[in-house]
């Protein structure tokens, strides 16, 4: 871990830190942004990976794509056939089912100064946190490194 690498894509706030990586390259046909992630200063339990902390998001751009809206919702669940032929559905299978991003993700974090073990537990989220313009990640350990780069 490069703790002053990290630092530069953080800034804090009262609770916590939050990570934004620029992106500004194509994937799949889609403008990807940035690389973004909420990390929680302090967690009330440190054997608890899922308390507090964000998701790691890629954001992307759909400017330009078909939708057939085959999205429905349930509750705060985004639901998509995985059977669409529409682009924006395709793109978040690229991200998800596909595994598409994963190699390039876990370059740009190593870029960013996070150690080849916290890029190595990097994966897709379930595909309920999908979302239009977001892909999901866990990453619980680069949230780790963050606060450690940030003490």
């Amino acid at each position: 871990m490069n703790a002053s690498k990290i630092a530069q894509h953080v800034t804090e706030d009262d609770d916590g830190y939050n990570l934004h990586i620029a992106v500004n390259e194509q994937f799949a046909g889609v403008q990807v942004n940035s690389i973004t992630m909420y990390i929680v200063k302090e967690k009330e339990d440190d054997e608890s990976d899922f308390w507090g902390d964000g998701d790691l998001a890629v954001n992307w751009s759909m400017e330009g794509l078909v939708n057939n809206e085959n999205a429905h919702t349930m509750g705060n669940l985004l639901l998509r056939d995985v059977r669409s032929d529409d682009d924006v559905t395709k793109v978040m299978g690229e991200f998800y089912w596909q595994n598409g991003f994963d190699e390039r993700l876990h370059d740009l974090l190593l870029a960013a100064g996070f150690s080849a073990e916290a890029v190595k537990g990097v994966n897709t989220s379930e595909w309920g946190m999908q979302d239009e313009e977001r892909a999901s990640y866990d990453a619980y350990d680069i949230a780790h490194e963050v606060r450690a780069a940030m003490a």
